[in-house]
């Protein structure tokens, strides 16, 4: 019986999981928190980290490519990078989506660093 209760306390919801991830990514900017929910503590700490590096590259280089583009072009560029923030988040679905598989046992997409 205990061996029972140990399988059964392994087997995490992949719904629950994506979701979890999904509202970190929403909330926090962290979509790497659903890997904490299924128990890949090392993969999800990894994940946020580096999600937050990328929020911070495309913040500072739309701030230098508005702030130099802004100055030659009168301030078209600070519109025209402004998809530039659509980059993190396909980032964070891909991670979302992830978490999903993992936590439903498939092959994940993602590599651990």
């Amino acid at each position: 019986m205990p061996a029972k209760k140990e399988v059964a306390a392994e087997e995490k919801d992949p719904g629950i999981a994506a979701l979890i991830s999904a509202v970190g990514l929403l909330l926090v900017a962290a979509p790497g928190v659903g890997y904490f929910y299924i128990g890949s503590t090392k993969k999800g700490l990894e994940y946020v980290i580096g999600f937050w590096a990328l929020c911070i590259v495309v913040i500072i280089a739309y701030l230098l490519g508005g702030i130099i583009g802004g100055i030659i072009t009168m301030g078209i560029t600070s519109i025209c990078c402004m998809p530039l923030f659509l980059v993190p988040l396909v980032v964070g679905l891909v991670i979302v989506w992830d978490v999903y598989l993992e936590a439903k046992g498939e092959p994940t997409k993602l590599p651990v660093v």
